[in-house]
């Protein structure tokens, strides 16, 4: 903001400069303009190197403007062991094979009905729903030029879930695969996010970005490392996948690792 002031003010200024009598004055004047303009004009230079990742978000508010697109929202674990990383069989016939633990977030459906309307984000119901995925964070923004407004009430973290263990107990431990008595408290660390551009869909109908916070857990005593360790011996629900085979998307025996999966891998 300030510095779109400091632009504007010295543009002004070198206008004034035409209406201005006498050298000294309008030199005076020129020289400040010239010292604002250069200020306002490293400070935007600086604003779009910071937010250089973001680029391809704000291409939304011009190419396709009022064309809608699919949006997930999701959290993802790295559970890394011995340079391995913790992976979970999807077991739905839509799209099967191993993935990290985590999933779509939450909102708050009333909480959120005013400002989801002016934002038109509805339901994506391209993939059916029930009582597990109810609000989920799978959404159409019918106008991807309300794409980043959307985002920045995301990150406002306002009437939206935030704590990621939800997925991680009913995953693993409401599953069954690691002991609750051990896991009551899961201690965890935000690693960052993964944010895709407006892409074409090789799945749905329509464009989509997907969005990634990544964790990662942090074990607090031997009797949770121990049990992470002892899933190694559980091949049917889990696999610890190397780092290439993620990114071939295949396990040693053929096996399909999910596409997202690379999302956990260090950058």
């Amino acid at each position: 903001m300030k510095g779109k002031v400091s632009l504007v003010i010295g543009l002004l200024g070198f206008l004034s400069c035409f209406f201005l009598a006498g050298d000294e004055p309008k030199g005076t004047v020129f020289k400040i303009s010239l010292g604002l303009v250069v200020g306002g004009m490293v400070e935007f230079c600086v604003f779009l190197l910071e937010n250089r990742k973001k680029w391809r978000l704000f291409k939304t508010l011009i190419i396709k403007r009022n064309q809608p697109v699919r949006v997930t929202v999701a959290y993802l674990f790295r559970i890394e062991v011995n340079g391995r990383y913790l992976l979970i069989k999807r077991h739905k016939n839509d799209n099967p094979g191993y993935q990290p633990v985590g999933g779509a977030y939450k909102y708050l459906k009333e909480e959120n009905r005013e400002l989801f309307d002016r934002l038109g984000v509805e339901p994506c119901n391209h993939v059916p729903r029930d009582e597990d995925t109810e609000n989920d964070l799978r959404i159409i923004v019918k106008r991807r030029k309300n794409l980043i407004d959307f985002l920045k009430w995301f990150e406002s973290r306002k009437n939206r879930e935030m704590d990621p263990t939800r997925e991680f107990r009913e995953e693993l431990i409401d599953a069954n695969i690691l002991p609750g008595d051990i896991f009551k408290h899961i201690k965890y660390v935000f690693i960052g996010k993964h944010i895709e551009g407006v892409l074409k869909s090789p799945a749905y109908p329509i464009d989509e970005l997907r969005y990634a916070d990544i964790f990662e857990l942090r074990t607090e005593n031997d009797a949770q490392k121990q049990s992470i360790n002892a899933l190694i011996s559980k091949r049917d629900e889990v696999y610890f996948a190397t780092p290439n085979e993620i990114r071939n998307g295949s396990t040693i025996n053929g096996e399909r690792i999910l596409p997202h999966t690379f999302k956990i891998l260090p950058k």
